[in-house]
C-alpha cells in the first residue's frame, strides 16, 4: 500500500512513518505543495532498485563501449528501447 503524507505531517510522524515502513511494509510518498517531492519505501527496496540501476549502467557501458563509432544519443535510445521491452513483458 501506498500512503501520500504533506511534508509538514510527515514532519510531526516520522518515526510512526518509519516504523510502518520498516515493521508493515508500507510505502509513503511525501507530497510538498501538491507535488510528490520523495518516497520512504522498505530497505529491501530500496536495495533492489539500486542493484537493478547499477545493472542498468553496467549495461549501457557496455553497449557504448561495444558501440564506440556510433552516435552515443542512439546507443541510448537503443538501450531505453529494450529496457522497455523487457519491463513490458515482466509486467505481463
Amino acid at each position: 500500500m501506498e500512503e501520500r503524507v504533506d511534508i509538514t505531517e510527515a514532519r510531526t510522524k516520522l518515526a510512526y512513518i518509519i516504523d510502518q515502513v520498516e515493521y508493515k511494509g508500507e510505502n509513503y510518498v511525501i507530497v510538498r505543495r501538491g507535488q510528490p517531492a520523495a518516497a520512504v519505501v522498505p530497505m529491501e527496496i530500496y536495495l533492489r532498485w539500486k542493484k537493478e540501476r547499477e545493472a542498468l549502467f553496467e549495461v549501457i557501458r557496455s553497449v557504448q563501449a561495444a558501440n564506440e563509432d556510433a552516435d552515443p544519443d542512439q546507443v541510448m535510445r537503443d538501450v531505453l528501447e529494450a529496457q522497455q521491452a523487457v519491463r513490458r513483458v515482466q509486467a505481463e
